[in-house]
C-alpha cells in the first residue's frame, strides 16, 4: 500500500479515537453534573418541606429520660415569611425562653425569661441545646440545607418501609458542631424520613425521623419529630398539634430588641 494512504488511514482513524475519546468525556462530565443536580434539586424540596407554615403555629415538646422520667415543654410559635419567635414554657416556670429567627433562621436571638438576659446565638453558641433536650437552637431554625451544606447522593437504602435516596451534606462553613449529615429522602416524593447528625469525626452521635405529616393545600407539612441521643439514651419529641395559618402579626414582635418587652 502507498505511503500516502497509511498515513490518510492513520490519520482518520485518530480522528475518529479522538472524537470518541471526546464525547466519552463530555458523557461522564454530562453525568457527574446530572447527579450533583439532582442532589441539589432533592435538597431544595427538603428545604420547602421543613418551612413553617406561615400564621400561628402551637406544639409540645417532651423529653424522655433514660430512666423513663419526662419533662413537657409547650410551643408557641408566630410565623411570618422569614422571621419566627417561638416561646418555650412548662407548667412548673411558665415562660422561660423566646427564641426569635430572623433571615429564615440564619439569624438567632435567645431572650431569657427569668434572667431578663438577651443572647446573640453565633457560631457553635447555635449548637446549644433548648432547655436541656435533644434539639439545638439550629435544628429548629430549619435553615436552608442549600445555603449551609454541599450535598451529594451516595446510594439508595429502605428506611421505614420506603425506598429512600441517601444523601451526604458536608458543612460549608468549618468548626461547628456537626461535621456532617446523613440525609434519607423518599425516592417517590422526596420526603425526608430521617437525619443522622455526624461529630466532627463523622460518628453518629444523634438522629431524627419524620414521624408525622399531613398535606395543606398541596404542601407536605411535618408535625411530628423524634430526635434521639445515641450516647446520651434520651428521646426529645416535638408535636405540632394547632395551626391557623390566618394569624397575622406586627413586624415589630420579630426584632431583636423587642424580645423583653
Amino acid at each position: 500500500m502507498p505511503t500516502n494512504k497509511i498515513i490518510k488511514r492513520c490519520g482518520i482513524t485518530g480522528l475518529v479515537l479522538a472524537v470518541l475519546f471526546i464525547n466519552n468525556n463530555e458523557s461522564i462530565s454530562q453525568e457527574d453534573r446530572k447527579i450533583e443536580l439532582n442532589a441539589q434539586g432533592i435538597l431544595a424540596r427538603v428545604d420547602k418541606m421543613f418551612e413553617y407554615p406561615p400564621g400561628n403555629l402551637k406544639g409540645v415538646m417532651k423529653h424522655i429520660r433514660p430512666d423513663g422520667s419526662a419533662a413537657t415543654i409547650s410551643i408557641n410559635g408566630r410565623i411570618s415569611q422569614e422571621d419566627y419567635l417561638f416561646t418555650f414554657s412548662s407548667r412548673e416556670r411558665g415562660d422561660q425562653l423566646k427564641v426569635l429567627y430572623n433571615l429564615g433562621g440564619e439569624d438567632i436571638w435567645v431572650y431569657n425569661i427569668h434572667s431578663l438576659k438577651l443572647f446573640h446565638k453565633l457560631s457553635i453558641d447555635k449548637y446549644d441545646e433548648i432547655l436541656s433536650t435533644n434539639f439545638t437552637f439550629l435544628d429548629m431554625s430549619n435553615a436552608d440545607f442549600q445555603s449551609n451544606y454541599t450535598a451529594s447522593i451516595s446510594g439508595d437504602a429502605f428506611v421505614k418501609g420506603n425506598d429512600v435516596w441517601k444523601l451526604i451534606l458536608k458543612p460549608i462553613a468549618k468548626g461547628g458542631m456537626y461535621g456532617m449529615l446523613t440525609l434519607y429522602v423518599t425516592k417517590d416524593r422526596f420526603i425526608p424520613v430521617r437525619i443522622d447528625y455526624h461529630d466532627r469525626d463523622k460518628a453518629i452521635f444523634k438522629f431524627m425521623t419524620v414521624v408525622r405529616i399531613k398535606e395543606n393545600n398541596g404542601r407536605i407539612i411535618p408535625l411530628r419529630y423524634d430526635m434521639m441521643n445515641i450516647r446520651q439514651g434520651t428521646v426529645t419529641i416535638i408535636s405540632f398539634t394547632e395551626m391557623d395559618d390566618g394569624a397575622t402579626f406586627d413586624s415589630e414582635i420579630f426584632r431583636s430588641e423587642k424580645l423583653g418587652s
